[in-house]
């Protein structure tokens, strides 16, 4: 499915890389039906965001979260950018990239 997602008849299963291996596992919070990889590292259900790693994004607001492909682990909402499912403190941050990210994040 894209990212770290993969779908058999039954199931939405998620696999988290690690050094030597890694961890696969049927998850079992998502809707099957309505589940979608949105964007690199972010995907959502008709009830929640998620983000790889962290799960359910609880702070995140549904309706106007977006992020894109290519863009890697940023995201915006109407309250927020996000980085890997955590809130960016825009007021104290001077990484380049994450200037880029949230350059091309305004424009969705």
């Amino acid at each position: 499915m894209g990212s770290s997602y993969y779908k058999d008849k039954k199931h939405i299963y998620s696999y988290y890389a690690m050094l030597g291996g890694g961890s696969f596992s049927i998850d079992t919070k998502v809707d099957y039906k309505t589940f979608k990889v949105i964007g690199d590292t972010y995907s959502k259900d008709k009830n929640h965001i998620y983000a790889d790693r962290m799960g359910i994004m609880e702070d995140a607001d549904y309706k106007t979260f977006r992020t894109k492909i290519g863009i890697g682990p940023y995201a915006k909402d109407k309250n927020a950018y996000y980085y890997w499912g955590q809130k960016i403190d825009t007021a104290n941050y001077d990484d380049e990239y994450t200037k880029k990210a949230i350059k091309k994040l305004k424009d969705l």
